[in-house]
């Protein structure tokens, strides 16, 4: 949709607050899947216990999976797309009328008119219509055998007329037409897309990528007609004809018209709500119309002149509306992610962000692949898109929403190579962040499914019914498979078993100098002893072994930086973390060498309690960590609680360090 500057609503404050009273009156005007993700948040927030909620729906059937609708041309069973079937509504004290579409909002009386005539009265009416097949004006759209694909009724009609016909034509190259293609294609028909732009999908890839995607198209036996609008199709006998606008012509024998969607916005313009020139409900940025009982989300919404047909940014809405409606202080909405990862055709597409967005490209080209990243002012990843495999696809992602910066020697791997570095492969889900995406659609991480993981066990429906990850578009499946333990011949951890084996050699050395006996100073000059005692006596030695111990510990500290500054990522993590424990290790030899293990007295007693707690708590920090990583078994998930507080205490305990250091070496010198 190009993007429509009407003005919109006066900006709410950002406390913005809505609580609703109990026993209020919620209407929800729609049953697609935003609107049934709305349902699934009130519920999950315990809204459903205390208002009166009644979501209406045109359709006959309950929210189904739009993005599956091609699978239902395998299955023919409409029950297996319902997102939630009608006892789930009733069972959560959800009123809902299906088939039974609004046809006027008396914003006065504050009551929506259904098509039966009854009267429903709210408190807060939430506008959820979503939107309809936009239908190019070309002549012949209203003949036999032609067809929109929208609906589980719309797809009925053209399997009932597929039977015994050989040709199909898809008008329009985007995602809803490369999706009907599929559909007609499992029909066993022969399926042509004819795409009045010069390249497919033109609102999410540019014309390389989009040439990578059309070979792949073509692979499957599809014919791809671009740049040629259409100006006409007529009826040929029993067949009908596509006339293009340089007078070519295509036969076949159905036309499948999806070329894009339009706002269902006429329902809220009637009322006199605010509603943008190329259609689209005007909200603000807390999804307010201009009437403020009146909120609009998914694809009906117009945020700053722009609709969005996306599910993904419909649910952002839906999670945004219900903390509202909770009470829950809430910030303005914010511009939704629109980064997505789709299989169209046989065809990985992955787009990152805002791939068109203004900014420097570095492309990589290959055979099978194009990946392409844009970059913003000081080299930070404002977008990206590839087609075809991507091993570093959810990485990108990560660096993509933390504002990452792209260095030089990284953008000349990615030009050379499709990669960030050398060292770039796709480790297993179980080592991911917690904070990254796993599901687009749904907005869920690692870190979600984890904790889930922990209450309903490695059960990939379970873990998808009670997340929501993989349930709209499903190309995030095989990850949420690999939470639960299949790990499908992923990577393996990167230097656990060193991790764990240094770390362990290091908890056994801080608990020796602990609780075992400390050496004895040496009595005599003469006894064998003394010459192993000189490390504590000699002034000479102590310093040489005082600022050997000092370099080891800022070399330590040096690899934990790794960590801590988004633009250095030269080398795995991984193999930071473990050398960053090999020093705190070999520190601690240094602090037997410095001190015999005696904590002393005083300042020094103190400077040798930081340093051993440090030391200790970072051993347990890296034995947690190895844990953490060796999947999802259950000292896996208990270590993954573990391993945040241990790291952060390990951070904390290092702080007084300096101060009690410098007055450590001051003192020496000094007195």
């Amino acid at each position: 949709m190009v993007p429509d500057f009407t003005s919109a609503p006066k900006m709410p404050k950002p406390s913005a607050r809505r609580k609703l009273a109990d026993g209020s009156a919620l209407v929800v005007v729609g049953n697609g899947m935003v609107g049934c993700k709305l349902c699934e948040e009130l519920i999950q927030k315990g809204l459903h216990r205390r208002l009166h909620t009644t979501v209406i729906g045109a359709d006959p059937l309950p929210a189904y999976d739009r993005i599956k609708l091609s699978t239902y041309v395998d299955h023919r069973d409409s029950s297996s797309l319902l997102l939630h079937d009608r006892d789930w509504y009733e069972s959560n004290n959800i009123t809902l009328r299906c088939g039974d579409p609004v046809t006027q909002i008396d914003r006065d009386l504050k009551t929506v008119v259904l098509s039966s005539g009854e009267r429903l009265s709210y408190d807060t009416l939430i506008l959820a219509t979503g939107s309809r097949p936009f239908v190019p004006p070309i002549e012949g759209t209203d003949l036999p055998n032609v067809f929109v694909y929208r609906t589980i009724a719309d797809l009925d009609r053209i399997i009932n007329e597929a039977e015994g016909q050989q040709s199909a034509t898809v008008i329009g190259g985007g995602l809803l037409g490369l999706e009907a293609a599929q559909a007609a294609q499992k029909l066993g028909l022969s399926v042509s897309i004819a795409e009045q732009a010069s390249f497919l999908m033109p609102r999410q890839l540019n014309a390389t990528a989009a040439s990578y995607l059309e070979r792949f198209v073509e692979k499957l036996g599809i014919n791809v007609f671009i740049g040629n609008p259409i100006s006409a199709i007529r009826r040929s006998g029993k067949s009908l004809t596509i006339q293009f606008s340089d007078e070519t012509t295509l036969d076949t024998d159905l036309v499948i018209v999806s070329a894009g969607i339009t706002p269902n916005s006429e329902l809220a313009e009637a009322a006199g709500l605010q509603v943008g020139l190329t259609g689209g409900i005007v909200v603000d940025r807390q999804l307010e119309t201009s009437d403020p009982d009146v909120i609009a989300i998914g694809e009906c919404a117009m945020l700053d002149g722009r609709t969005y047909g996306l599910a993904s940014p419909g649910f952002a809405m839906a999670r945004h509306v219900a903390h509202r409606l909770q009470g829950t202080k809430t910030e303005p909405f914010t511009d939704p992610d629109l980064s997505t990862r789709l299989k169209m055709l046989g065809a990985d597409v992955v787009t990152i962000g805002d791939p068109l967005t203004e900014g420097r490209q570095l492309e990589f080209c290959s055979d099978d692949c194009y990946r392409m990243l844009i970059l913003g002012t000081g080299n930070v990843l404002r977008g990206g898109l590839g087609v075809g495999p991507w091993p570093e696809s959810g990485r990108l992602q990560a660096l993509y929403n933390s504002n990452a910066i792209i260095r030089d020697r990284e953008q000349r791997y990615f030009t050379a190579e499709g990669l960030l570095s050398p060292q770039s492969t796709e480790l297993a889900v179980a080592h991911w962040p917690e904070t990254r995406l796993v599901c687009n659609c749904m907005s869920v991480t690692k870190g979600e499914l984890v904790r889930c993981l922990a209450k309903c066990g490695p059960d990939p429906d379970l873990l998808a019914t009670s997340t929501g990850a993989s349930t709209v578009c499903g190309s995030c499946r095989p990850l949420v498979n690999e939470v639960c333990g299949n790990f499908q011949g992923k990577s393996k951890p990167i230097g656990v078993r060193s991790l764990l084996v240094i770390s362990g050699i290091a908890f056994t050395v801080v608990l020796a100098s602990i609780l075992a006996p400390k050496p004895p100073m040496a009595d005599s000059v003469t006894s064998w002893w003394y010459r192993v005692d000189i490390f504590w006596r000699d002034n000479i030695v102590k310093q040489v072994t005082g600022f050997s111990l000092l370099g080891l510990a800022l070399g330590g500290l040096l690899f934990s930086l790794r960590k801590r500054f988004r633009w250095f990522r030269f080398g795995h993590f991984a193999r930071w973390r473990v050398l960053h424990t090999l020093f705190g290790l070999t520190a601690l030899v240094g602090l037997f060498a410095h001190t015999g293990f005696r904590f002393g007295h005083n300042l020094n007693f103190w400077l040798m309690f930081c340093f051993v707690g440090l030391s200790l708590l970072g051993a347990c920090a890296g034995v947690v960590s190895a844990l953490e990583n060796s999947g999802v078994t259950r000292r896996a998930l208990i270590a993954r609680r573990w391993r945040p507080f241990l790291s952060y205490a390990h951070l904390v305990l290092f702080w007084p360090m300096p101060v009690l250091l410098t007055f450590h070496i001051l003192s020496v010198y000094l007195y």
